[in-house]
């Protein structure tokens, strides 16, 4: 169910569809009394977690009196307006104490690598207008909402918003299929099912954010508590695509087996836009310096332009590459453009810093 990647540097029209935060996996849907294994991180994977945990977004805090109205501000400037009474215990009472009101905002390119939140659906990538989480508590209770909170969100991104944005919610996880594709880009399968942590899901939801000419904000409404909401739109181009295989020479073997966390991991970054794909398709049954990852089959429109964030951890050490590139026709005879890299040794802060340039690309 999830990720990849279109184009800017081709014809590109932005249009209005959805924000289906997906990996590049399929749902493993097994046969008969064939069941996935559950993998669990290994250590140099739970190492890369850590660090991503650190560096990521983090969760802005705010205490409130439920009877009062009350506009919360983010440092990343964005508005949440809480009505009077708004917030209300599980049983419709009101709360009498003092209320946390946690706030979590994913806006950037660097901020979708950290929270391994890619911004794609159906292997396309969509232009982010940023991922938005609250949670309210009354003594470690969670609160549910009587009516909804209006948020106003800063517009970041390079290309105004049209007039309705579609909003997206949810959140799941699924299992990798057991068949893929080699170092060839021809069909081939493995015996030994492994899970993955794809991200996120997103269905749509009934509303929109609707852009404010006034005040220059995306305005929507958040109905739901401890549930993410998004506002994306999807990006369409012309032209012919191809399938996309990463190879790497440092990659981690235990990566098909460990699960949430991944050892080695491959983002893709669209020149000048605010997404960040990310690669989950694992390459079968690959011999050594073709092991990585490839895109959704014939999706990547040719021409495209962008960077690469190949990275892997390995026996406690990261290895990374940025690599700015322009996808390529298939060559020949073949039906796949390889990309390869040449990951470089780097300490945990190059790594964030490796990251944090996407913004910049």
């Amino acid at each position: 169910m999830k990720s990849l990647v279109r184009a800017l540097a081709l014809v590109t029209t932005i249009a209005v569809v959805s924000c289906n935060k997906q990996s590049t996996v399929e749902k493993l849907n097994p046969e008969g009394s064939i069941a996935a294994a559950e993998a669990q991180p290994n250590r140099d994977a739970q190492l890369l977690a850590q660090l991503f945990a650190s560096a990521g977004p983090k969760t802005q805090f705010f205490t409130v009196q439920g009877k009062e109205k009350v506009t919360l501000t983010t440092s990343n400037g964005n508005k949440y307006n809480i009505p009077a009474g708004a917030l209300r215990r599980k049983d419709g009472t009101a709360p009498t104490g003092p209320i946390s009101v946690a706030i979590r905002e994913v806006l950037s390119p660097k901020d979708f690598v950290l929270s391994n939140r890619p911004t794609a659906a159906s292997g396309a990538y969509l232009l982010s207008y940023g991922e938005y989480f609250v949670r309210a508590t009354e003594a470690g209770a969670d609160l549910v909402l009587a009516a909804p909170i209006a948020v106003q969100t800063v517009v970041r991104t390079q290309v105004r918003p049209q007039e309705k944005v579609p909003m997206w919610d949810g959140d799941t996880t699924v299992y990798f299929t057991i068949n893929g594709y080699n170092q060839l880009n021809q069909p081939t399968s493995v015996t030994q099912p492994a899970s993955q942590d794809p991200g996120i899901n997103w269905t749509q939801a009934p509303d929109y954010a609707l852009f404010n000419a006034t005040t220059g904000t995306l305005d929507f409404q958040l109905s739901q508590l401890l549930q993410w909401r998004n506002c994306d739109v999807f990006s369409s181009s012309t032209g012919p695509k191809t399938t996309v295989l990463g190879y790497f020479d440092v990659y981690n073997n235990d990566t098909p087996n460990s699960s949430p966390e991944q050892p080695s991991m491959l983002f893709f970054k669209p020149r000048n836009i605010n997404s960040v794909v990310k690669f989950f398709n694992i390459i079968l049954n690959a011999p050594a310096g073709f092991k990585g990852f490839l895109s959704y089959q014939t999706i990547i429109p040719v021409g495209q332009q962008g960077t690469f964030l190949a990275i892997t951890a390995l026996n406690g050490q990261f290895y990374a590459q940025l690599l700015d590139v322009t996808i390529a026709a298939p060559a020949s005879g073949t039906n796949y453009t390889p990309v390869s890299f040449n990951l470089q040794p780097v300490t945990a802060s190059q790594l964030v810093t490796m990251i944090a340039d996407l913004n910049n690309r």
